[in-house]
């Protein structure tokens, strides 16, 4: 058994379901400190995250055609440390947080968008690979916006003049946003589906919800009219990306795409709740984020083909959205079955998965690469891996209602029918010191209805359609 607390330890067995800890904390921010280097620019001090580390030595890996480092696994890093120092007041965060923001705006061009990649310690920019140039506003720059919301946000007090720097590389971007606002109102038709075209490039939802993010956490720190119609504009655009019911494919999942859903960047719920729009959040969450819960992680699929689905990898930053979507509905809301079902997706971590494999290990703090069948696991421990285990971990750990399910086991799921009636459920069963609690998600697909039952509420719903 694996005893879930933070050391400079290895784990006895990564692909055991460890049993639910004490008080401590599971999050161990060890290995992503490790990925972090200091890098002296100009008498400034910026820190990069290197992006891969492999298994078994777990040394830093660079990549041949990419670099060392890159924007977007820094501002995902910044995300979490502001988090940690919002929450705790570790200085130490702090400090990690402003270094990992000063090398994303050392990567902002002077008209305001981002390269991504670095090629070494030297801050030499790889300007050939076609996911590092800055010629457009795409994956890295809105990922660049978000940390730098957040950080405009979260250091306004104690480090104003440094917060207003961060305001100023924010400014720089918003014309490009602004360009993509020029089409506000436009739409295309694709397979009989109609699609806003004022998000980025287009109608990439996934990439907008993460750039959202950070214009919602830029508005606290300096509301404005303007940014807050922009927020608007935006949220209307992402929800508009949803299609099907229910009972119906794509079971109001957000759309990454015109014809292309994936679990990684799928922000929307997430996003939308921190914007306060959250009609289209909830319907996500009461009708696909259940089947995802019951019938498994997906890694990607065809909006308008139900049969054109790919299950592996499941990787940790399609959890990640589930699960901060859900408890940022909760937050709104305060529903809890929004938080209790976050804590179900987490359990994805603590082995709660097809392979049964813990894919978050608190001793060293790593987050594991992915799952690639229901027999292998990729034990590499990357920056974006690590990175979303700690985003989700240190989100459901806050939150009492989630926290209590995020050791649960499931059993597998069903599919019945009785009388007529057809149910897709599936019960998550925990430990707790008063005892074994179980808890079902449960969908009647003829009622299209959505709802968590206990033991007794699952046993009574049943026989009553007897």
């Amino acid at each position: 058994m694996i005893v879930f607390a933070a050391s400079a330890c290895k784990p006895t067995n990564p692909q055991t379901n460890p049993s639910a800890p004490a008080s401590t904390s599971l999050v161990n921010f060890e290995h992503l400190d490790y990925l972090g280097e200091e890098v002296v620019h100009n008498s400034d001090t910026l820190r990069i995250i290197h992006i891969y580390a492999d298994a078994p030595s777990y040394e830093w890996t660079g990549d041949d055609d990419e670099g060392i480092a890159c924007v977007d696994d820094a501002a995902r890093a910044t995300v979490v440390y502001l988090k940690d120092f919002a929450t705790t007041g570790n200085s130490n965060s702090a400090r990690k947080a402003k270094q990992l923001l000063r090398f994303i705006m050392y990567m902002q061009s002077e008209d305001g968008l981002f390269y991504n990649f670095v090629w070494n310690s030297d801050l030499d920019i790889n300007v050939d690979h076609r996911n590092s140039l800055a010629d457009e506003f795409g994956w890295w720059a809105a990922r660049a916006t978000w940390a730098l919301g957040k950080g405009a946000e979260v250091l306004r007090e104690t480090d104003p003049e440094f917060s207003l720097q961060l305001a100023g590389s924010m400014e720089r971007a918003r014309p490009h946003l602004d360009g993509f606002l020029e089409h506000y109102g436009s739409f295309q038709e694709v397979d009989s589906r109609t699609f806003p075209l004022w998000l980025i490039n287009g109608s990439k939802s996934n990439a907008t919800s993460e750039m959202l993010m950070g214009l919602v956490a830029y508005n606290r720190y300096r509301e404005q009219a303007t940014l807050q119609k922009m927020i608007r504009q935006f949220a209307e655009g992402i929800a508009l990306m949803q299609f099907g019911s229910l009972t119906q494919h794509p079971y109001l999942a957000h759309a990454a795409t015109e014809d292309h859903w994936n679990g990684w960047g799928n922000s929307q719920t997430q996003a939308l709740s921190e914007a306060g729009f959250t009609g289209s959040a909830e319907r996500e969450a009461v009708s696909f984020y259940p089947r995802l819960l019951i019938d498994g992680w997906k890694y990607s699929f065809s909006v308008s083909d139900s049969t054109q689905i790919t299950r592996f990898p499941q990787i940790a930053y399609a959890v990640r959205v589930v699960t901060v979507g859900l408890l940022r509905l909760y937050h709104q809301t305060q529903e809890v079955n929004y938080a209790i079902m976050a804590g179900l997706a987490a359990s994805w971590f603590t082995g709660n998965n097809v392979a049964g494999a813990v894919m978050y290990d608190p001793l060293t703090g790593r987050g594991f690469d992915g799952i690639n069948s229901s027999s292998s696991v990729n034990h590499n421990s990357g920056a974006e891996s690590t990175i979303e285990a700690l985003m989700s971990i240190q989100e459901v750990e806050r939150v009492p209602e989630a926290k209590r399910w995020l050791f649960a086991a499931a059993a597998p799921p069903v599919h019945t029918t009785v009388d007529g009636t057809r149910y897709l459920y599936r019960v998550f069963t925990t430990n707790e010191k008063t005892g074994s609690k179980k808890i079902a998600v449960f969908l009647d697909l003829t009622k299209q209805q959505f709802k968590l039952l206990n033991q007794d509420s699952l046993r009574a719903v049943l026989k009553t359609s007897r």
